[in-house]
């Protein structure tokens, strides 16, 4: 399926439940793809791929849960994965009370950048994507600087909006990293003030455009970058 900026999604099925999403539980299966997939393009692309260090193709495989009443359904909730060093997960785990069926929720570090040196660690963050939204919320979890390697890149040029103003901004991914730039200077300005909260709401409105606009999703992150002054 095409998604944003030329990017395509990958599916895969499993007998007797059509196709499936990585992660995602199936009845009492949950599917799990390990690794990248190569497309080989013809001759002459219509579209230009991005520059990616050589991988290893990866093997699917599919994992029996527990049969419990709790992960029989189709719609399960209160999931939990693991990717690397950081835990996503559906539901409200621990906490009651009943959540939107499509959020989704991962841990991650905060960062800002002054003159290209991550110089300040805003902190450790809970990020919980919805449809309409996307929030986030200290966590008691102290996570390191992200050091996977970049596997692709993604750009987006976009308009933001907080309490404090709009400007425009440039949204980057390269496979684990999430990064905020500033265009003009009204957007330069919004993170300024922004600062003294941690720039939360501006990092909140630029996520919700990366999961929205940019195919991404919240376990594809492993670390939030916000670069002061413009490029």
């Amino acid at each position: 399926g095409r998604l944003p900026n030329g990017h395509y999604g990958v599916s895969t099925s499993l007998p007797g439940y059509g196709p499936i999403d990585s992660g995602k539980v199936y009845g009492n299966y949950r599917y799990h793809y390990d690794g990248d997939i190569t497309v080989n393009l013809p001759s002459k692309p219509d579209i230009v791929p991005p520059v990616n260090p050589p991988v290893t193709p990866g093997t699917g495989t599919v994992t029996p849960l527990p049969e419990t009443p709790e992960n029989m359904s189709n719609t399960p909730e209160n999931t939990t994965e693991t990717t690397g060093h950081k835990t996503v997960w559906d539901g409200d785990r621990d906490r009651g009370g009943d959540r939107p069926e499509d959020k989704r929720v991962v841990t991650l570090p905060f960062f800002k950048v002054l003159e290209d040196k991550t110089t300040h660690r805003y902190g450790t963050y809970d990020v919980a994507k919805r449809t309409t939204e996307v929030k986030i919320a200290p966590s008691a979890q102290v996570l390191p600087e992200p050091n996977q390697p970049a596997t692709q890149y993604r750009e987006l040029d976009t308009e933001l909006t907080t309490d404090k103003g709009t400007g425009e901004f440039t949204l980057k991914y390269n496979g684990s990293r999430f990064t905020i730039l500033p265009d003009d200077d009204a957007a330069a300005h919004l993170i300024v003030v922004g600062d003294e909260t941690k720039n939360r709401d501006l990092f909140e409105k630029a996520l919700h455009v990366a999961f929205t606009k940019m195919g991404l999703e919240v376990a594809n992150l492993d670390g939030v970058y916000i670069h002061f002054g413009k490029e």
